[in-house]
């Protein structure tokens, strides 16, 4: 008998309230090594004591095999639903079955009903073979498993499930100690120009013929010997061709590797990894097959040799060196980033915000261009910013996002971010280094977990101050982009002089950001007696109250229109355009 983890007696009590309250389709969301195989044998021992025909659904062998020990461990009788089994494990009289998916869709036809059905790898669930089969089960209660709750081909899990239960996040796990700390070395993406897209990942064969070249395997083995030698290691390839190679450069340095794919026979696989398992072997390179249903405690170290578009595999691969293992003195694990994937998908450790809804979060290859203004991203080239609503410069558009740097071989440790805090704080210095201003990073945090960031995330370090415009309610760097800090300046200081004329109307045109007489912003209705009722841009009221906007001062700091502000109320932009707005007030 095993005893249930805080998090899992939780995930088990949500699950169990769900079904009460009427929600009868639940997914638990759990991270890679929490656990999703306990949690599952301990549900199906709670329906076993009821009476209630139970089914567990898998598609992977490692899967069947490690819930029937599970099962075994607690003392279920349970049967084997799968091709080729031995006959005196299939028990069909038994109340609990577990089977491999691709078996019973053969066989539904003659399947029974069963009152609970679950689903482990559930992201799977929506492809036609496992919707046939649940719904052949004509289940009562349906539990779902997963740790990457979405699919790439954008089909929402919530047609299925209709309630989501968060186990808790990896960082929690982490900080527990029921998992061991992923520390990550990185480089740039390869040049990954020439390779085409098959549904929503790579084409294997056009990235296999990128990756599969000899100085970029020669890297891989001579980082290992770096970094990781000692630590078993599991490394994921493009191509079965591309293993082998790889596994070949390890031999020939005398390290003991192995290689296994999805076209070996099951004795053969088992044995490879049986000799990993036992020590014998050092490194085992994969396509496609230890990605989901392999556990091996004792491994701490990951090689991604497989650029992905796809979060749920990246998430999966980086997974298998989780769990830890007291045995061997594991206490962190190793990810060898050589397909640039951390740049990609950020670090395991971000906060991240499960929904049952949409695709997975993903970049687009769509060009991306920033306001130079408020650095709102935006893709396409429209008149005026979506954001800020300030017209764009016709010209070549500024800010577009570069492609992936040069290839360098060497690895560079690159750290993950904890909580929402130090990824925010991360995602500013980002923001800063790519000259943008500071609402790029409150962009990105929005479409990382979901929500904007709160205010009391601010970093407080001196070149990452975020202050606030109260009029336009936008931040803005409270040290300007190459600015160095400016000494506060007396009321009483003399000022540039204003400009006069054409030169006055265009610094008005370009920085107020509303009109003078009535507030009113692009785009809307001026219903003051400076304009008409026209939607323009404002031109002519602003050019007939820029007479009074040069003559006005900052409150706070008494800049006029064309100097710097450098009081803590103003960001030192030119113009001072919600302030000005602030000392126009009461000449209007």
């Amino acid at each position: 008998m095993f005893q249930l983890r805080d998090y899992q007696k939780r995930a088990l009590d949500d699950a169990r309230s769900a079904f009460r309250a009427g929600k009868k389709r639940s997914l638990i969301v759990a991270p890679t090594g929490a656990g999703k195989t306990v949690i599952a044998c301990a549900f199906i021992q709670g329906a076993q004591q009821r009476g209630s025909r139970t089914l567990f659904l898998a598609h992977r062998i490692e899967l069947i095999e490690q819930t029937s020990r599970k099962l075994t461990d607690l003392g279920i009788e349970h049967g084997i639903i799968k091709a080729g089994i031995d006959p005196a494990r299939e028990r069909p009289e038994a109340l609990v079955q577990v089977a491999a998916i691709a078996t019973l869709d053969r066989r539904r036809d003659s399947l029974r009903e069963f009152q609970v059905v679950i689903v482990d790898e559930a992201h799977h669930a929506k492809a036609d073979s496992w919707s046939r089969v649940i719904e052949a089960t004509k289940y009562k209660a349906l539990l779902g498993l997963t740790a990457t709750p979405y699919r790439t081909d954008g089909r929402a899990l919530g047609d299925l499930f209709d309630a989501l239960i968060q186990v808790s996040s990896l960082a929690e796990l982490v900080e527990q100690g029921h998992l061991v700390e992923p520390r990550v070395f990185g480089r740039d993406e390869p040049d990954l120009s020439s390779v085409k897209k098959v549904g929503n990942d790579y084409n294997q064969g056009d990235l296999g013929r990128v990756m599969d070249q000899p100085v970029l395997i020669d890297g891989i083995v001579r980082e290992w010997k770096k970094l990781a030698v000692g630590r078993t290691t599991v490394v994921f390839a493009t191509t079965k061709e591309h293993s082998r190679h790889i596994v070949e450069a390890f031999q020939r340095e005398g390290v003991r590797a192995g290689h296994v794919d999805g076209d070996m026979p099951e004795s053969q696989r088992a044995a490879v990894l049986g000799r990993l398992a036992s020590g014998e072997l050092e490194v085992v390179s994969n396509c496609q097959i230890l990605t989901e249903g392999w556990d091996l405690p004792r491994c701490s170290a990951v090689v991604l040799a497989r650029p992905t578009q796809s979060r749920s595999l990246w998430k999966q691969m980086c997974g298998r060196a989780l769990r830890p293992c007291p045995e061997v003195g594991k206490q962190d694990c190793f990810i060898l980033d050589h397909a640039g994937c951390w740049k990609r998908h950020g670090f395991l450790t971000d906060p991240e915000k499960p929904s049952l809804e949409g695709r997975e979060p993903r970049q687009s290859d769509a060009p991306v261009f920033s306001c130079r203004f408020c650095g709102a991203e935006f893709r396409g080239r429209p008149r005026y910013c979506p954001e800020c609503d300030r017209e764009l410069p016709r010209r070549e558009v500024e800010d577009v996002l570069l492609a992936a740097e040069s290839v360098e071989d060497q690895l560079v440790e690159v750290g993950p971010v904890r909580n929402e805090r130090e990824f925010f704080h991360q995602l500013l210095r980002e923001a800063r280094s790519a000259r943008n201003e500071p609402m790029a990073a409150r962009l990105a945090f929005r479409r990382r977990i979901g929500n904007w960031p709160k205010r009391e995330l601010d970093s407080r370090e001196p070149l990452l101050e975020v202050g606030w415009d109260t009029i336009t309610k936008r931040p803005f760097w409270v040290i300007p982009l190459d600015s160095k800090p400016i000494a506060p300046v007396p009321k009483v200081a003399a000022q540039p002089p204003a400009p006069e004329g054409e030169s006055a109307i265009r610094i008005g045109v370009r920085n107020l950001v509303a009109c003078p007489a009535c507030s009113a912003k692009r785009g809307q209705n001026c219903i003051q007696q400076r304009g008409d009722t026209r939607q323009t841009n404002h031109k002519e009221r602003v050019a007939a109250a820029n007479e009074v906007a040069l003559g006005a001062s900052c409150p706070e700091c008494g800049a006029s229109a064309r100097a710097l502000c450098v009081s803590s109320y103003g960001d030192r932009k030119n113009a001072h355009a919600g302030r000005l707005n602030n000392a126009l007030a009461g000449r209007r």
